[in-house]
Parts: structure tokens; sequence; C-alpha cells
């Protein structure tokens, strides 16, 4: 059988592939991968201004440009083991629905210094006092110089001077409490170890656990416990201190522990900081059921490990002026606002930084985004898995830079378009919107949006593609709204840049709607394939 290979170039393509002896074409990448064509698929050849880059341009309304230093050769005729079609966009779309949770894997939490108080295991328990709740009563075990305990009913408050203690809370209250004040003394004497060990708290009037301390609160699941903590629906107001959860501290937590934690709050957050929040490698389940936030912090946090299910009627994780960063264990969280927010007006403080873990993510309200930031995001490792159902919504929307390194993520968004009053705009559904630039290396990207005006990446600034796999369906027409018209886009950018990687940008309803580069597009390598597909 003839076999014919080619460099390509204008002067001898064009009349090759039009030859009636070539039934087949083959395109040898240089990734390993081979892709197979009927030649009278193919309607016409033609060269980027540089001649860095060749399109292929298909009867049916799709085309493949590829960087010349993606393209090692085409050959004719000749038949190539392994070979596969370029893929549809009914491909991708079936194998992003019935994607099952990704595999992902975990940093290693690095080991403490010496003077790193973040870790019990520089923690020193010198003293130990044990709370058992017994219904309307709680037993209080031990004693200590410098450490006032005072109970009404199992209503438990604590005012401590002493440094290095130990709280362990077992037994069981539908009509209780634990507070702790630290007042005077240096801040050592200010942290303590919290073990919950098989507790059960209800608070009808507040939080179940209330921790008046700015110092860190070293919280530990017992192995082989089951935790249980609810507040009430509301409050009984206090001008002296605040009361934000079902879980608050005025101070740092830090998580650790192999047991279970489950929480329900009725009238304010699952767990909240003022500080920050801390989940160490080997902290075991925590479930949350919120009427606000299922996780509020203020400065920071930082996950290592656990096993993390929300559900929320606010924001699933916000962080008010800091950073989010996921390194392990898994989130699963069902929110009717944002799920991971990072939202502080200085940018240079809020950032979503994503190296290891799992992250799945579902939310239903009007803008109510997966991941939102006023900073940066950045993405090395780990899975991402979201799904935004409601108007506007987004599933990454990030105000600074869009940083893709590593990892996977499956990304769904569906919805219309509404009017942004912050905006003073339309704003539609998009899977990634970034108000600046939008960076790819590595990782795998899959993209589908199938609501009304929606799009798959919206970047206002510049796309830089230089490695990792992109595959964007968008499945919504065009939208019209007060003579403005929003246009769906699979790839909608100011500029686009490529030199290695893959990017499959399909629209199933219109061949313009599939890729949109208002300013420039450089090619020298890797491949994008785009246009019309079912």
């Amino acid at each position: 059988m003839m076999r014919r290979t080619i460099l390509l170039s204008a002067a001898v393509a064009l009349p090759i592939l039009a030859s009636a002896q070539h039934k087949s074409v083959y395109f040898h990448q240089n990734d390993g991968i081979t892709r197979i064509s009927n030649t009278v698929a193919i309607d016409s050849i033609g060269f980027n201004r540089d001649r860095t880059a060749v399109s292929f341009h298909f009867g049916d309304k799709r085309s493949a440009s590829y960087g010349l230093g993606m393209l090692d050769s085409i050959t004719f005729n000749q038949a190539v083991q392994g070979a596969s079609a370029f893929p549809t966009a009914s491909d991708f779309k079936k194998s992003i629905i019935n994607a099952a949770d990704p595999e992902y894997s975990n940093v290693e939490e690095p080991k403490p210094a010496t003077d790193d108080s973040d870790f019990i295991e520089n923690f020193t328990v010198r003293n130990t006092i044990k709370f058992t709740f017994n219904g309307n009563s709680v037993t209080v075990s031990g004693s200590v110089n410098g450490v006032t305990v005072r109970t009404s009913g199992a209503h438990v408050t604590v005012l401590s001077t002493k440094g290095k203690m130990r709280y362990l809370l077992e037994g069981s209250s539908s009509n209780g409490s634990f507070k702790v004040i630290t007042e005077d003394g240096d801040a050592d004497n200010k942290k303590f170890c919290l073990t919950l060990n098989g507790v059960s708290i209800t608070n009808p009037n507040g939080p179940a656990i209330n921790i008046q301390s700015g110092k860190s609160v070293y919280l530990l699941l017992n192995k082989n416990t089951v935790n249980t903590l609810c507040d009430g629906a509301t409050y009984s107001s206090s001008a002296s201190e605040d009361q934000k959860g079902t879980i608050f501290s005025e101070g740092q937590l830090l998580v650790s522990g192999s047991g279970t934690l489950n929480i329900t709050s009725l009238g304010g957050h699952g767990i909240c900081s003022d500080d920050y929040i801390r989940l160490r490698a080997n902290t075991g389940t925590i479930n949350i059921t919120s009427l606000k936030d299922g996780i509020n912090t203020k400065d920071k946090f930082i996950m290592y490990g656990g096993n993390v299910t929300i559900k929320s009627s606010k924001d699933g994780i916000s962080v008010r002026r800091g950073e989010f960063s996921l390194y392990g264990g898994s989130l699963d969280m069902t929110c009717a606002d944002d799920g991971i927010v990072s939202d502080y007006p200085d940018a240079d403080t809020a950032y979503v930084n994503i190296e290891g873990g799992y992250a799945k993510i579902s939310t239903t309200g009007s803008k109510g985004h997966a991941i939102t930031t006023t900073g940066d995001m950045t993405m090395t490792g780990g899975a991402v898995s979201a799904t935004v159902t409601g108007n506007a919504s987004k599933c990454l929307n990030v105000w600074g830079d869009v940083s893709i390194k590593g990892g996977n993520a499956i990304l769904k968004a569906s919805g219309e378009p509404m009017y942004d009053e912050e905006e003073n705009d339309y704003s539609s559904t998009a899977c990634i919107r970034s108000r600046k630039n939008l960076s790819v290396s590595g990782g795998k990207l899959s993209l589908l949006n199938t609501g009304i005006g929606g799009k798959g990446i919206n970047t206002e600034s510049a796309t830089v593609i230089t490695g990792g796999a992109i595959a964007v369906v968008t499945e919504g027409t065009d939208y019209s709204a007060d003579g403005i018209a929003i246009r769906s886009r699979s790839l909608d950018t100011q500029s686009l840049s490529m030199s290695g990687g893959s990017v499959y940008a399909y629209s199933t309803k219109n061949s313009t709607n599939a890729l949109s580069v208002k300013g420039s597009l450089n090619q020298t390598g890797g491949l994008i394939m785009y246009g019309l597909s079912e």
C-alpha cells in the first residue's frame, strides 16, 4: 500500500491532499497521538502569517490549527495502529457528564518546626479538666489553680489564666454549651487544647462552643468518636462578645484527630474564626449543615486533610480577608451561594491556591460561583469538580490572573444571563471567568456550558497556553435583552498565544460561537480544534 510522508508547505500540501489516490490522511502529533480523517472531508488548508501554524478546515465546520512544533508529519493511505478520529463535542460532553470523581493526590504536610505553634506536637499539656454532659447538668472532673469553672445547668463557662490546659468534653445535653474565656497572663497562657471525646451539645440560645480567646486553640477530634454540635435559631444578645456560629473562636482553630464532627447551624455559621482555620493532614470527618456559611474565617483557610461535607444556605467556605489553600483531603459542598470565597478588597491578600486534594462544589443561586476571589487563582495539582446552575454563575470567577499548572478540573455551568447592578451590565454564566489573564501550562480542563449566552472560557486580557489539555463545549444560543446581544462562546479572549498543549473549543449551535479572539492570535505549537460540532 502506498505511503507518502510530507513536510508541510503550502506548495506541496494542497495538491497532495487533492489527489484522488489518497483516501485517508493521518496526522502524527509529537505527543504520540495520531488522528485520522478522510481527505475528502478537508475543504482547504491555510498557514498563518508567520507560517508557524497550519490550519485544516473540514467540511463539517470544524478547523484544526496545528503549530508546526506539534505536528511531526502527515501520511496517507496507511493504517496506523491506535489512530483515532478527532473527538467531537458529543464525545467530550458524554465524558464530562458521566465523569466519576477524578483521582487526586495530597501534598505532604510539612514537618513542624520546633517553633511552629500551629502544630499540637509543639504543645505540652500539663493539666486536664474533663466535662461530662448529662442532660441538664454537667460533671466537672479536676481542678486547677488559675482556672475557674462556672455552671448553670449544662451551660459551662471557663475563666482561665493558666497555660498548657486541656479541656475534654464528653456526654450529651440538649440544652447546654461550653465557653472559654482566657484572662491576663502571657500569650502562651491563652493557648489550650479542646478535645472532643464523643460529645453531643445543643445550645438553643447560641453557640454550642464559644471560645473568647485570641490565641491558638487545638481542636482535637478523638479517634473512634462521633461528636455532634448544634446552635439555636436565635442567639441571646451579648454586647461584650461575638457569637457567630455553632463553633466560634476569636483565635486560630487548629483541627486534628481522626474522629467525626457533625455540626448543625440553625442561626449562624457552622464553624467561625476571627483569625484563621487550619485542618491538619490527620483530620477525620467533618459534616456541616448551616443556615449561613459552612466555614467562615477571617485571615486564611488551610487544609491538608480531612473529609469535609458542607450543605449551606449561604457560602461553603468564606475567607473574609485572606487566602484559601487546599493541599489535601476532600471537600464536598452544596451551597445556595458561593462555594469557596476569598474576597478581601485588597487583591494582594485574597487568592485561591489549589495544590492537592479534591474540591467538589455545587451551587444553585444566582451569581452563586463555585470558586470566587478578588485576587489571583493558582492550581498546580489536585482536582476540582464544579457544577453551577444559577443565572450568571461561574465555576471559577477570578478578578485577577488564573494560572493552571496541573491537576484536573471538571467544570459545568448552566443558567441564563442577568443584569448585574454592581457592574451595571449583563453578566452571563461561564466555566472560567478571568478579569485579567489565563495561563495554562499543564493539567486537564473539561468544560461544559449549556446555558443561553454562556461561555466556556472568558478572559478580559490574554490567554497563554504552553501545555495541558483543554476541552470546552458550549450548547447555548446567543441571548438578547434590552437591545444588548450576549454571545455564547466556547473560548472568548482578548488575545491568544499558544506554544503547546491542546485546545478543543466546540459550539453545538453555531461555528462562530466557538472561538473569539478580539486581538492577536499567535500559535507556534499545540493544537487548536474549533468550530461547530454535534
